[in-house]
């Protein structure tokens, strides 16, 4: 009987895995260490990276639920402000001091920050315009409907709408 429900707790657990259920506080371990990891390698890139991305490591750690998708968005508008000053870092010179220089400068937060803004705007802006698409889009379908159906009803009669 032990054997039984110890298969039967397995079977969850592999299902509550398989479904993504489980294995959030483990996603995070793997990003830190990857990042930690990358640290002794490209500390000027980690530096600028960390500093200029922390909206994104905000929407991370700050979003509750199931479905999280706001670093998403936030995350790519953000590094798309990061990416230019990070070719200049990487082509130029690569050095911590340098890194701090761009961090210094305002334009360099200004579009970081301004980019994952804008990504912010995005993720609240868009699913209220998608709902008022698929209401629109669903209202002229029942239109077209209730229309062929009165149509329907002027060709064979009051009998069709009958049941049975």
């Amino acid at each position: 009987m032990a054997k039984k429900a110890s298969a039967v707790k397995q079977a969850q657990a592999a299902a509550k895995a398989k479904k993504g259920g489980g294995g959030g506080g483990a996603n995070k371990i793997v990003v830190l260490m990857i990042l930690a990891a990358l640290i002794p390698f490209s500390l000027p890139t980690v530096t600028v990276l960390f500093f200029c991305g922390l909206p994104t490591l905000g929407a991370w750690a700050g979003e509750k639920g199931k479905h999280k998708y706001a670093w998403l968005c936030v995350g790519g508008l953000n590094f798309a402000g990061i990416i230019p000053y990070l070719f200049d870092l990487w082509f130029g010179v690569h050095t911590l001091d340098e890194a701090f220089n761009m961090l210094s400068d305002a334009s360099v937060l200004l579009w970081a920050y301004g980019a994952s803004a804008i990504g912010w705007v995005l993720y609240m802006a868009t699913p209220p315009i998608v709902k008022s698409w698929l209401a629109f889009t669903t209202d002229r379908r029942v239109s077209a409907l209730k229309s062929a159906q009165k149509r329907l009803i002027e060709e064979w009669g009051p009998e069709v709408t009958k049941k049975g």
